[in-house]
């Protein structure tokens, strides 16, 4: 015998009406929405470290343009005459491990000749800045430059810092000694006792542990001119 349900009068007989997701589908799905979540996080740290690098690049090339003043700035460096209380005439350079000074044609801003002070200056918890600042020179005395560089006058000029946070910071400078009659390194140049400018200006410092050198070359000085100093 054999029986058959018809289902309820006039609805005919009964049926699934709904279809669920198998296994196999939801495994899919869950594959594809995890691989659209792994690409938009790739593409989300790649953007980042595509600003990263600008940002790197935008703060290197300060830098560099920091960099590149300084050297102009020195580069045209000039034999600005001076005399000191005996009447001597030398060109004005003043030179120590810490700091040294002297007059640029090629100032950072304006268009005047201007005297320069670069200095080791600290910038805290034991850290070093290299820092240039800059003064019209109009008509300055020797005394007058002094009285800038021993009575802080020169913190007149607005500071640039070249370098910042630095573990060890000095100069030295490579000239003609008259007493040795010598080119020779030294922590110590005065255009007040050499008569002539340093031909090298050496700057060595240490950050995060690494040693850095910047070298800048003065072509101001010429034999006629230091020939004329020693003998007048």
């Amino acid at each position: 015998m054999k029986y058959v349900c018809s289902g309820i009068k006039g609805l005919g007989p009964f049926r699934n009406s709904t279809k669920g997701y198998t296994l196999i589908e939801v495994i899919i799905a869950t594959a594809i929405f995890s691989a659209m979540v792994f690409l938009a996080t790739m593409a989300l740290n790649q953007g980042l470290r595509q600003y990263q690098g600008l940002m790197d690049k935008g703060v290197n090339f300060w830098e560099m343009a920091r960099h590149f003043w300084m050297n102009r700035s020195v580069a045209s460096m000039t034999d600005y005459y001076v005399s000191d209380d005996t009447g001597k005439w030398f060109p004005y350079f003043r030179g120590a491990d810490d700091m040294f000074s002297y007059v640029s044609s090629a100032p950072i801003t304006g268009d005047l000749p201007v005297v320069v002070w670069v200095n080791r200056e600290s910038g805290g918890a034991g850290k070093y800045d290299l820092v240039y600042r800059e003064l019209p020179v109009y008509s300055k005395t020797w005394r007058d430059l002094e009285s800038d560089t021993v009575l802080d006058g020169y913190k007149k000029g607005e500071p640039m810092v070249i370098m910042g946070d630095l573990d060890k910071l000095q100069f030295r400078y490579y000239g003609y000694s008259i007493a040795k009659q010598k080119e020779e390194w030294s922590d110590d140049f005065e255009g007040r006792k050499r008569t002539r400018l340093p031909a090298l200006i050496e700057i060595t410092y240490v950050s995060q542990g690494k040693k850095g050198t910047l070298y800048f070359g003065i072509r101001t000085n010429s034999t006629r001119k230091a020939v004329y100093n020693e003998i007048h």
